[in-house]
Order: C-alpha cells, then sequence, then structure tokens
C-alpha cells in the first residue's frame, strides 16, 4: 500500500501553458481522478485537508488554484497529521492558465502509474463540441467508433485523443482492437455545444473494477471573459457524459475491453 500511496500522492504538475482564456489567466484548474482500486488517502495542500478519504473512481475539482508552488502531503486515510508522517511529501508548481487532469491508474498488467494530462480548453468553433477519451485501464488496445465510423484506432494504455465534431448525439462504440464485431461499450452520447467532455477508464477489467468516470469543461463555445469550469464526478447535467459503469462482465474476448484515447499527450 505504501508504494501505491507514494505513487498517488507524486502529483507533480509539469503542465504546459493552456491554449485559451485560461492561457491568459493567473489561475489554473486542476482535477485528480482516483483510478487506482482499493487505496483511500487524504489530501493536504498547504497544509489544509483538501481531498478527505478520497477513494477509488472519485474525481475531485476542478480546483481553481493561483499559479504558485504548493505542499503537498499524502496519509492515509483517517490518519492525524500531528502524530505521524506523510507517505509522501513534496512541493509542485502549477502555472496560471493550465487546465490539468493528474490521474492515478493502473497499466496494462496491473502495475499503478501517475498520468498528468493538460487538457484542451481552447475555443471550439461555432456548433462543435469536443470530447476527449483517455484509456487508462488495465487492458489491451482497443478501437474507438462514432456512427460505425472509427476515430481512434489502436488506442493503448496511457494514450488519449480528443476530436471536435458537430454538437450533436452519436452512437459511440468501444471493440477490441481490430474487430468492430467485438464491442465491449455501445451508448448514445449527447454532446452539447461548447464542452469538453472527458472520459477516463479506470480500474482493471480482470480485477472486476473497471468503470468509466467524467469530468466536463464547459464554456467553449465563444471567448468567456473568466476561467472555464468543470463538472467532475459520476454524475452531473445534461452536458455532461452519460457514465457507464461497465462490469467485468461485459468482457467480451480474451478476457475484457476497456476504453479511451488522447491527441497531445505528456
Amino acid at each position: 500500500m505504501r508504494k501505491m500511496l507514494v505513487l498517488f500522492g507524486a502529483m507533480l504538475l509539469a503542465l504546459l501553458p493552456a491554449t485559451g482564456a485560461l492561457a491568459q489567466s493567473s489561475e489554473g484548474q486542476v482535477v485528480v481522478v482516483h483510478g487506482i482500486p482499493d487505496l483511500t488517502v487524504d489530501v493536504y495542500v498547504n497544509g489544509d485537508l483538501t481531498l478527505e478519504d478520497f477513494e477509488f473512481g472519485t474525481v475531485a475539482g476542478p480546483l481553481t488554484l493561483p499559479e504558485g508552488t504548493y505542499d503537498l502531503e499524502i496519509y492515509p486515510a483517517d490518519a492525524d497529521p500531528s502524530s505521524s508522517d506523510p507517505a509522501l511529501a513534496g512541493s509542485t508548481d502549477l502555472p496560471g492558465g493550465a487546465y490539468a487532469s493528474i490521474v492515478a491508474y493502473l497499466e496494462e498488467g496491473g502495475s499503478p502509474t501517475l498520468g498528468v494530462f493538460v487538457e484542451n480548453n481552447s475555443n471550439t468553433a461555432a456548433g462543435d463540441a469536443r470530447i476527449t477519451a483517455r484509456h487508462l485501464a488495465d487492458f489491451g488496445a482497443v478501437d474507438i467508433l462514432a456512427n460505425d465510423g472509427a476515430v481512434f484506432e489502436g488506442v493503448t494504455n496511457g494514450q488519449g485523443a480528443d476530436v471536435d465534431v458537430p454538437a450533436d448525439t452519436y452512437n459511440i462504440k468501444i471493440t477490441a482492437a481490430g474487430d468492430a464485431s467485438t464491442v465491449a461499450f455501445d451508448a448514445d452520447l449527447n454532446l452539447l455545444e461548447g464542452t469538453n467532455t472527458i472520459a477516463y477508464a479506470i480500474g482493471s477489467v480482470a480485477g472486476g473494477s473497471f468503470q468509466v468516470v467524467a469530468n466536463t469543461i464547459t464554456g467553449l463555445e465563444s471567448a468567456p471573459e473568466g476561467v472555464p469550469t468543470g463538472t467532475a464526478g459520476l454524475a452531473g447535467s445534461s452536458a455532461t457524459l452519460p457514465i457507464i459503469m461497465i462490469a467485468a462482465g461485459l468482457v467480451v474476448v480474451a478476457g475484457g475491453t476497456a476504453l479511451v484515447t488522447r491527441r497531445n499527450e505528456i
């Protein structure tokens, strides 16, 4: 467990400057996704308890923070900081204008790791929506189809991509790479104008913990005056991607399936 705590706590925000409205801001936004099963922690930022009893499958944020340096301390859930040492202590820099996802997840094969991703928060063209997909689950390569046409092919664990499409309802399928007949995810998704819906596939198919969680950035249809906002978690408004909790029983071939992709990956 200590190894996983250390991996999860190493949230060094090696962030690139974001595009769009946030690029001129003195604040940044951070979403934290807990994608490692069987691990609960408390996260302290600058000495304050920021995320308490942070559990697998949780999307926290977005947290809007002034640009600057932040001290992070990670404790096992419910530990007393006054009488125990953190599992990890460190500091990190957050640049102004960044919108970032920090994801603790499982590599293919089940080893825990950490990914930091800067999201595409640039404005969408009139009438367009954006979808970002990430394969952060313990499984092999997948293809992602929209209305039966391949959008991303051969997506492996740790990869991700985003694409702008006309705002509409799309039938999205996730299949084993190279086998369109092996469908593991099949849902109609309503993508609204001026949003970036970010879907994270996390957990392990073989271990029975696979699921999809999401975060939606709104306000991208025109140049906003402030910072674009996000809607994180397992449920949200009509602008949020419907969350499909995919049980391990949906495995169709060779033991499993997973989601996701991303372009412009760190």
